[in-house]
């Protein structure tokens, strides 16, 4: 029994670093133009990967607390959104290295134009790849924040601004879909987001290594 406690311990302290690493990655991935592309890439296939193993860490603690139905799809669709995300960064890579070898070797302004229109035909499928996992993931994190708003003082208020900006981030994409919301001259949530999660992984990451059984 001591082992297996040991063991789902382990498991929230690596969900909780994981989830920090993730978002550390997805931020470095996005804005920093120095990165090497192949590290680039790297860091961008990484980030949905780590991004399970913290919904997994985060579903263990959360639900020792309070097992609730919504736990459950919060820890589900987490996983999902996360494998739909690995795989529309994936498709998106592929479809910028082709498009730039091809550009690179056209050798007239009517081959470019072909392409060009090709690209964007192509790059559909990655943004409608881009809106299921903002649906799976926004709904994942609005009630994994409906659940960590069960605790007392300031972990209430971070549960609550994480349902607010999950909200809106669903909100936003149903409203211009299929174009995002940045490209519709909307505020993009993702980054708001992110730096939610950033901060309940950090919030998740002292209690962990606290070793405390309930949220302060």
């Amino acid at each position: 029994m001591t082992s297996s406690k040991n063991t789902i311990h382990q498991i929230e302290k690596i969900g909780a670093i994981s989830g920090i690493l993730s978002i550390i990655f997805y931020f470095s991935a996005a804005v920093l133009p120095f990165v090497p592309d192949f590290l680039g890439r790297l860091l961008a296939f990484a980030f949905p990967l780590l991004w399970i193993i913290a919904v997994m860490g985060l579903y263990s603690y959360l639900k020792k607390r309070s097992h609730t139905p919504s736990l459950e799809i919060a820890y589900l669709f987490g996983i999902i959104g996360s494998a739909i995300a690995c795989s529309f960064i994936v498709v998106q890579q592929a479809n910028f290295i082709w498009h730039d070898a091809a550009m690179a070797a056209a050798q007239s302004e009517e081959a470019k134009s072909l392409l060009k229109a090709s690209f964007t035909g192509a790059n559909r499928v990655q943004l409608g790849l881009d809106v299921a996992f903002d649906i799976f993931s926004a709904i994942s994190w609005f009630l994994f924040g409906w659940n960590i708003a069960k605790g007392p003082g300031l972990t209430k208020i971070l549960g609550w601004i994480g349902c607010l900006v999950s909200a809106g981030l669903l909100t936003l994409n149903m409203i211009t879909f299929p174009t995002p919301p940045a490209d519709a001259k909307l505020i993009d949530l993702g980054p708001f987001v992110a730096m939610w999660i950033l901060a309940v992984f950090i919030w998740f990451t002292v209690i962990v290594f606290k070793k405390k059984n309930i949220a302060d």
